[in-house]
């Protein structure tokens, strides 16, 4: 028999390489047929007799991989030819029972993807085994093994795209143009590239198969499909993207067989029914986090009385990765919900799946969910998408590193699932590196280190990342006391502070105050907290001790680093896109804090 993996290579370049929203749907919805609908067409043209061959949806897909009748085992008889294990977004793996099978399946694959999805790289390897005597899960790890190999060795998918003889530029990105196409709207013809066309071709039906996940729970509800959807929406001025990603699921795959302790040829069907369980309940923990979060995004109505349009678009939502366009004013307490859910859903057993979510998170990490990280990067309408998606980008790898460095579980000496957000709100669009913008966050502390009497560290004028996994689920981590530093309901309370309005519809808080103490935060940690003091003497009453580390600072020293922190800035930022404009109205998240 053979075990082969087929899998999709430089997804974030290949999707988020244009500025168009419309050609960045496109491309994920190819990254996703690629090894879901090409693998099973691919299959029926290899083997006529297999059932698994017909191609619906997604939610058919997962019942036809947990059909025995339908996904056959390979093992149970010599008709028996081709079995899938794993058939998600970008990723499939499956086994043949011989080698024939086994090229056929990656060329017609891979031939596809040529086709229909120019620029994608879709790689695919196999090797051989003894279902009597190899342990699949050592060959999984073998098998990606190779597969970095041999995409080492592969020229980059750019060299498709040859400039001689010389060829007009495609508007829409940096690749040659294919073909002239007419403007819709109006002037001179769009040049396009085979990839853009590719993409915007796909659109269409990406946004579509989303937008099924919506019928049970909001059938009159849909998403924009293009920035031309959302510039519609009543006041929407700020858009967001947002990408999330689940915490050390790589490393859960690689060594899955470990934690199901499948580790000999005698358990190899249970590793495939387990593996295949777990991926297929990875899916719906994710969409069904995702649809419970939809609720902190008011729905706009449309040309369509009986159609209302929520302002978001997927671009990705498969696995453990959530990647969205949305209203930027929403976007945080979307964000937010999201998390928790996907913690709440990892933890609880789904429909055909049952508990295995939580039984392998259970092993592999000594407590029964899994957890999440997510960036947001808040921009203008036209500012543009690919930059701003390089933003979010850097700021999740902020956010996973300070958690895999800061939360670990003592008894197993393992990192402990914590869910976290890192955020920035893009005023200036001079340089919107991560490494710059955080740069500019720091003051100086006008103190001498006690050794040599050198200049001690500067002060930060932020605590991004904050955690948002509750604060008595990590009571029992090494880094209880950073969580406790970092959490995202101390972020809440002080944006009460900033928001909070008297009887006379007043802020409590005059602006000209909160601006005096941002202004004085630049100046260094002496000035702000002077500053901070008078205000605080002028406004006893106003809870302004929230807005600081002590009774006598804006910071505090965060625990571990004793770097002085103060976490107004961000919540000045926060409180601008806590609360939605197009009603006036708190979201769920801001009446549990104004309350």
């Amino acid at each position: 028999m053979y075990f082969v993996l087929i899998e999709t290579a430089g997804n974030q370049k290949y999707i988020f390489s244009t500025n168009k929203l419309k050609e960045n749907i496109g491309a994920s919805e190819l990254t996703y047929q690629a090894s879901t609908k090409w693998l099973l067409e691919a299959i029926g043209n290899i083997s006529n007799n297999q059932p698994l061959t017909v191609w619906q949806d997604s939610q058919r897909l997962r019942q036809t991989l947990l059909s025995p009748e339908k996904n056959p085992p390979i093992e149970a008889s010599e008709q028996n030819h081709i079995e899938v294990i794993v058939a998600a977004s970008g990723k499939a793996l499956v086994l043949t029972r011989t080698e024939e099978q086994a090229t056929r399946l990656i060329q017609a694959v891979t031939h596809k993807a040529l086709i229909e999805a120019p620029g994608l790289e879709v790689l695919g390897v196999y090797l051989p085994f003894e279902w009597e005597r190899d342990a699949l899960g050592e060959k999984n790890r073998e098998l990606h093994q190779r597969y970095e190999a041999v995409r080492a060795t592969r020229p980059s998918a750019d060299l498709r795209f040859l400039r001689v003889p010389i060829a007009a530029d495609c508007q829409n990105s940096s690749l040659p143009a294919a073909m002239l196409r007419a403007n819709p709207d109006g002037g001179s013809p769009q040049t396009l590239s085979q990839m853009s066309v590719a993409k915007q071709s796909a659109s269409d039906g990406g946004k579509e198969r989303v937008e099924k996940l919506l019928k049970k729970s909001l059938p009159n509800c849909g998403f924009a499909g293009d920035t031309n959807d959302l510039e519609k929406i009543k006041d929407l001025d700020w858009l967001a993207i947002v990408h999330a990603d689940g915490n050390g699921l790589g490393q859960i795959f690689l060594n899955f067989h470990e934690h199901i302790e499948a580790t000999t040829a005698a358990d190899n069907r249970d590793y495939i029914n387990q593996l295949r369980q777990f991926s297929i309940g990875l899916d719906i923990c994710t969409e069904k986090a995702f649809l419970s979060a939809l609720d902190q995004l008011p729905a706009s109505p449309t040309t369509d009385p009986d159609k209302q349009l929520i302002p978001l678009t997927p671009l990705i939502l498969g696995g453990d990765d959530l990647t969205v366009v949305c209203d930027g004013r929403s976007a945080l307490p979307f964000i937010t919900k999201f998390l928790a859910a996907f913690e709440q859903e990892t933890a609880v057993s789904h429909e055909g799946v049952g508990n295995i979510v939580a039984e392998v998170a259970q092993a592999a990490l000594g407590v029964n969910r899994l957890s999440a990280c997510a960036g947001i990067s808040i921009v203008k309408l036209h500012f543009p998408f690919s930059v701003a998606y390089e933003l979010a980008s850097a700021l999740i790898k902020s956010a996973k590193r300070k958690i895999s460095t800061m939360i670990s579980n003592p008894v197993i000496d393992k990192r402990f699932p914590c869910s976290a957000l890192d955020f920035h709100i893009v005023y200036d669009a001079s340089d919107v590196s991560f490494d710059r913008i955080r740069s500019k966050l720091t003051t100086s502390t006008s103190e001498k280190s006690e050794e040599k009497g050198t200049e001690a560290p500067p002060a930060l004028l932020y605590k991004r990342p904050y955690v948002v996994t509750p604060m008595e689920k990590l009571a029992e981590t090494t880094g209880v006391a950073w969580a406790a530093f970092h959490n995202w309901q101390n972020l809440l309370s002080q944006v009460k502070v900033l928001t909070a309005i008297d009887e006379e519809g007043r802020k409590v808080l005059p602006n000209s105050q909160v601006h005096d103490l941002r202004v004085a935060l630049y100046q260094g940690k002496a000035v702000a907290d002077a500053r901070y003091r008078l205000i605080r003497d002028r406004y006893p009453k106003q809870g302004l001790t929230t807005l600081a580390g002590d009774d006598l600072s804006l910071f505090q020293s965060e625990p571990g680093t004793n770097i002085p922190m103060t976490a107004l800035i961000d919540a000045l930022d926060a409180s601008e896109f806590m609360r939605r404009p197009q009603t006036d109205q708190p979201t769920a998240t801001e009446s549990a804090v104004l309350a």
